[in-house]
C-alpha cells in the first residue's frame, strides 16, 4: 500500500506514473518533483506515430499507479493501455482531451493552419496549451496524493510561470519577422503553434502519419513557395530522416533547420537533460533564422 502522508521515521512512497510522450513524461516531472517516478513508454529515439506498445509495455502501465497520455488522435494505441489498467478506477488519464473538444468545437478541424484538415493532436507546442495539461497533471497528483497538494500547487505554480513567460518572449521574437510562412518538409507537428503567434504553415505532406508520402504535385508547390518567398530555410522534423526536405533543399538551396516536435526525444537529448522548455527555445531560434526575423 502507497504511504502518500507518512508519518515520522517512515518512508513516504513515491507515486508511479507512466507517460506516453515526452512532453507529458516532462510536465509530470516538473510538477512531481521528488514526490513522483515517471517513467516514459516510448523508448528514446523511437518516432511516436508509429509506435504499438509492446505486451512487457502493457505489464508496466498495469503495475503504475497513474497513465498520461494526450489523445486518441495522437495515441490510438492507448486504448490497449486503457484496457489493460482499466478505465473504471480513473488510473488512466487523456491529459488533452478538454483541449482537442475544443478545437472540435471552435472547427479548427476544418481550418487547421498546417492543411491537412482533421483533428491536429499536437496541442503541447502551442505554450497555453501546455499550461492547461500541466494543471490537468497537477490536479490529477494533488488527487492521488493530497498530503502533498502543497508541494504540488508550489511546483505548478513555478512552471507555469515559466511556460508564460516562454510564450511572451516568443511572441517579442517572433513579432517582426520577414517571412510568416514557416516551410516544413515533414509530417508538419506545428500548427497550434503557428496559430498562437500568426504564422502560417506549409507541409508536403496530408495528415500525420509517418508512413504517408507526398505527391509530386505537392513537393513542386512547396518548391514554388521557397522560391517565390525567397525563404532561405526549409524545416524538418525530429526522429526522421530528412528525405524529402533534404530533396526540396538540394532543388532551391534552402538551408536544413531542425523544428522539434517533441513527440519523443533521442537518447542523447534525453541524457543531456533536455526539456521542453530547452527544446522550444531552440526552436525559437530557428525559426528566427528560417523566418529571418529581426
Amino acid at each position: 500500500m502507497l504511504l502518500f502522508g507518512s508519518q515520522p521515521g517512515e518512508a513516504a512512497e513515491k507515486l508511479h506514473v507512466v507517460t506516453s510522450i515526452f512532453p507529458l513524461y516532462d510536465f509530470t516531472r516538473q510538477v512531481g518533483g521528488e514526490r513522483v517516478e515517471v517513467k516514459l513508454l516510448l523508448p528514446p529515439g523511437i518516432e511516436a506515430h508509429g509506435f504499438s506498445p509492446t505486451p512487457r509495455d502493457l505489464v508496466t502501465v498495469s503495475q503504475a499507479d497513474l497513465f498520461f497520455y494526450t489523445s486518441r488522435f495522437l495515441e490510438p494505441w492507448a486504448e490497449a493501455v486503457v484496457s489493460a489498467m482499466g478505465r473504471e478506477q480513473g488510473r488512466v488519464v487523456e491529459v488533452g482531451r478538454e483541449i482537442i473538444a475544443q478545437q472540435v468545437k471552435n472547427h479548427k478541424a476544418d481550418r487547421d493552419h498546417s492543411g491537412h484538415g482533421g483533428i491536429d493532436p499536437h496541442i503541447w507546442l502551442d505554450p497555453l496549451n501546455a499550461v492547461e495539461m500541466v494543471n490537468v497533471i497537477s490536479n490529477i497528483l494533488i488527487k492521488m496524493d493530497p498530503d502533498n497538494g502543497g508541494f504540488y500547487r508550489q511546483n505548478r505554480k513555478a512552471y507555469v510561470e515559466k511556460l508564460y513567460e516562454f510564450d511572451r518572449e516568443t511572441g517579442k521574437s517572433l513579432r517582426n519577422c520577414r517571412l510568416k510562412t514557416i516551410v516544413s518538409g515533414g509530417h508538419f507537428a506545428f500548427g497550434p503553434f503557428a496559430e498562437r503567434y500568426g504564422l502560417k504553415a506549409v507541409s508536403p505532406f496530408k495528415g500525420y502519419s509517418p508512413n504517408g508520402q507526398p505527391s509530386p504535385r505537392a513537393i513542386a508547390a512547396l518548391v514554388d513557395n521557397i522560391q517565390n518567398t525567397g525563404s532561405r530555410v526549409i524545416f524538418h522534423e525530429e526522429l526522421v530522416q530528412p528525405k524529402i526536405a533534404r530533396v526540396i533543399a538540394e532543388e532551391t538551396g534552402a538551408k536544413l533547420l531542425l523544428l522539434h516536435g517533441i513527440h519523443n526525444v533521442s537518447r542523447d537529448e534525453l541524457e543531456r537533460g533536455e526539456t521542453w522548455l530547452s527544446l522550444m527555445k531552440k526552436n525559437v531560434e530557428n525559426l528566427k533564422q528560417g523566418l529571418q526575423c529581426q
